[in-house]
């Protein structure tokens, strides 16, 4: 249970950091004192009693993952009046880019945060949320693949010219056929091949590439990246 007690604001700024996986080691502790004579920092490895006000709350993450969700959501909830912070050794976004749909007011690697705390203190203060400036791009391309992903596949192509030399041409034009869904006889009407035919270049379509069946036949082009869906 998270509780607070409050007291007087003290002028120099205080930082907590939430470092449950032992991230920060006493050098990065004396680096960021030196380097920031102005605040006072204190290191947690767990969530207890607060009973200090601080100007920010950095939570230490490993990704995005259940623990730290739960200390956030936590924080949140305690209505600490605080700036709430998610900072990783990682220097992987697209990891930390879920935790913008919670209350947060800054994402970035535990190296930036280093290198450009005042600067990242004076922009939260700003009441926006601050992004890594290397995270912008991440962002944007998070936000198009989502929107791709909402949007109907309209069409699946096969990529020949990988299956040259593992398929003949038949074997590639049934394939792409079965992907858009063909039963046998609309596969051989739309080739000009009898119904028999087909059939016989199916099996060995489904011998070549090791699928039990047609369906299988699908999952294996698409798992392999010999699809291109177009939307």
């Amino acid at each position: 249970m998270l509780t607070m007690t409050n007291t007087q604001t003290v002028a120099t700024p205080k930082i907590l950091f939430l470092d449950q996986y032992e991230v920060l080691n006493k050098d990065n502790l004396d680096i960021m004192s030196q380097r920031y004579p102005h605040y006072k920092f204190d290191r947690h490895s767990a969530l207890s009693n607060i009973d200090t006000h601080y100007t920010s709350i950095i939570l230490l993450a490993d990704g995005y993952e259940r623990a730290t969700v739960r200390k956030l959501n936590a924080l949140i909830d305690a209505d600490l009046q605080t700036n709430l912070l998610i900072v990783s050794e990682s220097n992987n976004p697209s990891e930390l880019l879920p935790y913008l749909t919670s209350d947060v007011q800054g994402l970035m690697s535990l190296r930036y945060f280093m290198e450009n705390m005042s600067f990242v203190m004076k922009q939260t203060e700003m009441g926006t949320t601050f992004l890594e400036p290397s995270y912008h791009k991440s962002l944007v391309l998070e936000i198009e693949r989502i929107k791709l992903r909402e949007q109907p596949i309209k069409k699946l192509v096969l990529q020949k010219e990988s299956l040259n030399e593992m398929l003949t041409d038949n074997e590639q034009n049934v394939l792409q056929l079965l992907l858009e869904g063909k039963n046998n006889l609309q596969i051989s009407q739309s080739l000009y091949l009898a119904p028999s035919t087909i059939s016989t270049i199916i099996s060995h379509l489904l011998k070549k590439i090791e699928a039990n069946d047609r369906t299988d036949a699908l999952v294996t082009a698409i798992r392999n990246g010999w699809v291109d869906a177009y939307r």
